[in-house]
């Protein structure tokens, strides 16, 4: 485990308590932080023994939400693309000591333009939803932002070799992957609040780009599976998405660099 010790007694929330942002709550508060978490879920909630647990819907805010703002860096981890209720979210925001936050976004994007691409490139698609979502939170005078684009989200309950089930083909199938692994997403995110990294723009993703069929072939076999079949095609749509800056701004060393290195047999649940 890496040693954040400027995570003691910081005031963090974590707004989305799901697969990724319930184990970053834990791994924040493993380091020291006083941590708040919020999910839409009363039926999650109820399973938030160990942390402070709010109710937040950002499309119905409740008087709640001030509760949980009560603190001085915000992780907005939520897969919600509704503009104006982040309008209205960061309307909160800017009425609370939050002072600096982390917006997880996806290099989603950015187009399939064929060719590798990186933070300083600007190819962001203006009319993707998570891209003006981006830009409502960097506009505001407030706070600060920094911008944590995952590309594709592995491991534990998200096992690549179970995502082309029942008969479900690979499309596309030449097109080079872009993934990260769970447990590269949490120390890099833990990274940024410790080093006080703000107003950033990070690509985060593994080092290696194998195919489609390459990789789930790859990850199919490994559980002892039938590997999915690949459509036809003879236009291959890709970006490759560049991880240099993450690993030189925060000296950062991956975990799983090589996805076809992965121990899928362990079944990462």
């Amino acid at each position: 485990m890496m040693a954040f010790t400027n995570l003691t007694n910081r005031k963090i929330s974590v707004l989305g308590g799901g697969w990724l942002g319930y184990p970053l709550a834990h791994e924040l508060k493993a380091f020291g932080a006083d941590v708040n978490i919020a999910t839409r879920s009363k039926q999650r909630l109820d399973t938030y023994n160990q942390l402070t647990g709010f109710l937040v819907d950002i499309e119905n805010l409740t008087d709640d939400v001030n509760a949980f703002l009560n603190s001085d860096v915000l992780v907005v981890n939520i897969t919600n693309k509704n503009i104006a209720a982040f309008k209205a979210l960061i309307d909160k925001i800017e009425d609370s000591p939050i002072k600096q936050v982390i917006f997880i976004s996806s290099t989603s994007v950015y187009p399939d333009n064929n060719s590798v691409i990186s933070e300083s490139d600007g190819l962001e698609l203006i009319e993707h939803p998570l891209y003006q979502i981006e830009s409502l939170f960097k506009q505001s005078d407030a706070f600060v932002t920094t911008i944590i684009r995952f590309s594709g989200l592995i491991g534990y309950e998200r096992h690549p070799g179970r995502f082309f089930r029942n008969g479900k083909v690979i499309k596309n199938a030449q097109a080079k992957v872009n993934l990260i692994h769970r447990d590269d997403c949490l120390p890099i995110i833990c990274q940024v609040i410790n080093d006080d990294i703000w107003s950033e723009d990070f690509n985060v993703c593994s080092d290696t780009h194998p195919n489609k069929k390459e990789f789930y072939t790859y990850a199919a076999q490994s559980l002892g599976v039938t590997p999915a079949a690949c459509e036809p095609t003879d236009v291959v749509a890709f970006k490759v998405i560049d991880n240099n800056k993450i690993k030189h701004r925060l000296n950062y060393r991956f975990i799983y660099p090589d996805v076809m290195a992965i121990d899928f047999s362990q079944d990462l649940c």
